[in-house]
């Protein structure tokens, strides 16, 4: 019995819009990231062995909407995602995030409820993802214990006969702040946040295969899930390890799943005008006069390159984008 669970909480982004939680976590419209890493899995049975599996990933998140939802601004990350050696394993899917005061809520993906003729449609549960500003030992909970989720998330493809997936506790805790080095670089004021999961999985998998629906319940389903966030640019690295145990008629199940993601790549579109803006990491702006610290390409909105290098040059009034290292600023001249 293999089960591959489509539970997939990523944490790539108030009555007054003023997008304060979004745009503090880097949730801003135009931010892109690229990110590599593995997945793998292994099942133990009692009475047939063990097998495992893994695969190496590669996903891409872009914030590409900007909306009112539920009287709140909301956004949407497009998010790709394809796991090697699976031709078909590639995802696509919004991932809708909004803010309410200094929180930021998330319709959390847990599974899909219908192929749709392989068009597949996710099932989504409203969750506290977030609380800003970011603090060491905060606690919340994402708000999700006591329910319960018909959805197809045990991997054998059966929309015929839904899965349910029961949550007993969740938590949230920020556990740390430092630095983390990954692919795309180094980045300092790193936060940990560790979000628990536990439950319990009402299989159709194991319906199917022992014809009890008091046997398809698992004994226990356990997920942690740790996600390191970068205020102002957003996720840096998350990790996940899930254990779910069946014994059905006195066998034993035991399914095991891990996975790591890193960024390697990372863009943040800043507007800065000579108004509100003065000095902004390794630019400056005084009137039209643009000053690179650090080597950086100057467009026009056209494309064309207007500058190169460290140094100043002096701007006629209009929009331009700066690109320095991985971030791309907006620069307006009035």
């Amino acid at each position: 019995m293999r089960y591959v669970f489509a539970f997939l909480p990523t944490f790539l982004l108030v009555g007054v819009l003023n997008a304060q939680a979004l745009n503090y976590l880097g949730i801003r419209v135009g931010a892109e990231g690229v990110y590599q890493g593995w997945e793998y899995d292994s099942t133990y049975n009692s009475f047939s062995g063990s097998t495992a599996g893994s695969s190496t990933a590669a996903e891409t998140l872009q914030v590409n909407q900007e909306f009112t939802y539920s009287g709140n601004l909301g956004r949407g990350i497009l998010r790709k995602r394809y796991l090697s050696g699976f031709n078909n394993d590639t995802t696509v899917y919004v991932d809708t995030v909004y803010e309410v005061g200094g929180d930021m809520r998330r319709l959390m993906i847990v599974g899909t409820d219908s192929n749709a003729t392989l068009g597949i449609f996710f099932k989504k549960l409203d969750v506290l993802a977030i609380k800003t500003p970011l603090t060491v030992g905060d606690v919340w909970t994402l708000g999700v214990a006591g329910t319960s989720v018909a959805a197809e998330v045990d991997g054998d493809g059966d929309y015929s006969l839904l899965d349910t997936l029961l949550f007993l506790l969740d938590t949230v805790k920020v556990l740390s702040m430092g630095t983390l080095t990954v692919p795309a670089g180094t980045f300092d004021s790193v936060y940990t946040i560790h979000v628990a999961v536990r439950g319990k999985l009402w299989s159709s998998s194991a319906y199917n295969q022992t014809g009890s629906s008091s046997e398809s319940w698992s004994d226990t389903l356990i997920r942690d899930y740790y996600v390191f966030w970068r205020p102002g640019v957003g996720l840096v690295k998350d990790s996940m390890y899930q254990y779910v145990e069946f014994t059905p008629f006195f066998v034993t199940v035991r399914v095991f799943k891990w996975s790591v993601n890193e960024m390697v790549y990372h863009s943040v579109p800043v507007d800065v005008s000579e108004r509100d803006f003065t000095d902004h990491g390794g630019i400056t702006l005084s009137g039209n006069l643009l000053i690179l610290k650090e080597d950086g390409v100057v467009h026009d909105p056209s494309g064309r390159v207007v500058f190169r290098g460290e140094g100043s040059v002096r701007l006629s009034r209009g929009v331009y984008f700066v690109v320095e290292g991985r971030r791309v600023y907006r620069v307006l001249i009035r």
